[in-house]
């Protein structure tokens, strides 16, 4: 298999939106794939706010606001390296790839403090640590001709903490990651 990455048509960065078992968040990501268009090798930050599994939003009508009861106070940033496989590139139409990921780095989490109260209360001394992360999956890309894509992955994130973090190590599940991308241009 010949690997080439020297084509700037194939590269293209974005952002995106992250839903999963264990909550939600944003992430960005570029791309650089090489010149047959099936293979990608992707970098990627994510920001995930986790949620407790007993959180819910609840309204209350002594204060005509909705508050959040259960929560936890807890954020993850991975930053993630990883490659997209494009089995069937060039050979359906319509712009349309399906893809099989894997991707593999570091996650830092931060841990707050639990209960309501200012921000600063609430982070001012979280503790952090690094663990490694893992995700593997499939999806769909959607490439169209005015230099844009839109990418669909459903996978598995591993997300194993070193120590615990609000009464657990193991954050791992399903996550739905969606991608809007820009292709940058050639020069």
């Amino acid at each position: 298999m010949n690997i080439v990455f020297s084509n700037s048509y194939n590269t293209r960065f974005g952002a995106g939106l992250d839903v999963g078992s264990r909550g939600s968040g944003v992430f960005f990501n570029y791309l650089h794939g090489n010149n047959k268009k099936n293979f990608d090798f992707i970098g990627e930050v994510r920001y995930f706010d986790i949620k407790g599994e007993t959180e819910s939003i609840v309204y209350d009508n002594w204060t005509n606001q909705y508050i959040t009861i259960s929560g936890q106070n807890l954020l993850f940033i991975p930053v993630l390296v990883g490659f997209n496989y494009h089995p069937f590139a060039g050979k359906i139409a319509n712009n349309f790839s399906p893809f099989v990921t894997i991707r593999g780095g570091l996650n830092l989490s931060v841990d707050g403090k639990e209960g309501n109260g200012s921000y600063k209360k609430i982070w001012r001394k979280a503790e952090t640590q690094w663990s490694p992360i893992a995700f593997f999956g499939g999806g769909v890309e959607f490439r169209w001709y005015n230099q844009s894509s839109v990418a669909l992955h459903i996978g598995s994130d591993i997300i194993k903490l070193k120590k615990e973090a609000d009464q657990k190590k193991d954050y791992s599940g399903l996550l739905i990651h969606i991608s809007f991308n820009r292709f940058l241009q050639n020069k």
